[in-house]
């Protein structure tokens, strides 16, 4: 049985006081860094931290997910395999790795033949139903034309069925080779300890888990960065730099991109509770399961009397209403 006792912050925990102290050494950013990881514009380090977190943290797990996950057999927040994961969010870190590029390619073909498939299926009902329309209203189509749009039709059916069938197939029959994950982790932000890993090449099993850079947290700077979606319309994401080191943490592939920036700033409010020991871990469902294995979350809910199951007893009118609330809260913290 997984032991359940809360983490030991070590002696170099962070908190949000340590971003106060002088940086005494000058940066040694090349142009290239400042352009790409270091770009942007540079949010503030909050002290004390605010128990902000965006609307994804809401929208991707409400109670009743929270509810089923629990039920399944097995669970607990402290699976055997978990301190050699690439993948954690929990009261001791946040650790993340991308999809493996063969998880990626055949995503990709699977994706393409059900929108195909779709799009098709569409065109050639539309299409059959414009032909009889015509053809009602004296209109030179014949069967030869039903007759060549069956086909086509029937062909790119086939062809995009194939594409979304085999696909899935081989996610069926060889779910190790096609899906998962690089082997090592890309990054770790860790709560117990107050340090930012950056790992080398998670993509070989040889050098996975090699750390390249490993340095505490309220030495990087977080920058909003802004790029084009294919609209032409704004996307903002977030970039974790070094204020000295060419070290970085990207962090899209968390909290994605968005199309406002206060999500942004939301999340990195979150980032910054979560790494800040003198406050509970933030109130997010995702987190509940955790905040008895915290020692400051723990002591929190003690002294507030906050449910252990705030979160995952909830009711869907409940919580849909919290998520309205929180978003009017997002809006008159960061838009005022």
């Amino acid at each position: 049985m997984a032991d359940m006792q809360p983490i030991s912050y070590s002696a170099g925990a962070h908190t949000a006081e340590l971003v106060q102290q002088p940086r005494q050494a000058e940066s040694e950013h090349s142009r290239r860094f400042r352009m790409s990881a270091a770009s942007g514009q540079r949010l503030p380090h909050r002290c004390p931290t605010a128990g902000m977190f965006p609307m994804r943290e809401l929208q991707k797990m409400g109670p009743a997910k929270l509810r089923e996950y629990e039920s399944m057999p097995g669970h607990t927040p402290r699976p055997p395999d978990r301190p050699e994961h690439p993948l954690r969010w929990d009261e001791e870190c946040l650790r993340f790795t991308s999809q493996t590029k063969r998880n990626f390619f055949f995503g990709i073909i699977r994706a393409a033949g059900m929108v195909g498939l779709g799009m098709v299926i569409f065109a050639g009902i539309g299409l059959s139903i414009l032909f009889a329309l015509m053809s009602a209203g004296g209109s030179q189509i014949g069967y030869s034309h039903f007759l060549a749009l069956g086909k086509t039709t029937s062909i790119l059916s086939l062809f995009f069925l194939a594409l979304w069938g085999g696909a899935s197939l081989i996610y069926r029959l060889f779910p190790n080779f096609a899906a998962g994950y690089q082997p090592g982790p890309m990054w770790e932000l860790n709560r117990r300890t107050g340090m930012v890993t950056v790992y080398a090449n998670p993509a070989k099993r040889s050098t996975a888990w090699r750390v390249a850079h490993q340095l505490p947290f309220h030495e990087f700077d977080c920058y909003l960065q802004s790029t084009p979606s294919h609209q032409g319309l704004p996307q903002f994401n977030l970039s974790l730099a070094h204020y000295r080191h060419e070290a970085y943490v990207t962090l899209v592939g968390v909290f994605g991109a968005s199309s406002t920036h206060e999500e942004q700033r939301a999340a990195w409010d979150m980032v910054q509770r979560y790494m800040d020991t003198s406050q509970p871990l933030p109130d997010t469902p995702l987190w509940e399961e955790f905040r008895p294995l915290d020692p400051t979350t723990l002591a929190h809910d003690q002294q507030t009397g906050r449910p252990p199951r705030y979160w995952r007893d909830m009711d869907e009118e409940t919580f849909q209403q919290k998520v309205h609330e929180h978003q009017d809260r997002l809006n008159a913290f960061y838009r005022g």
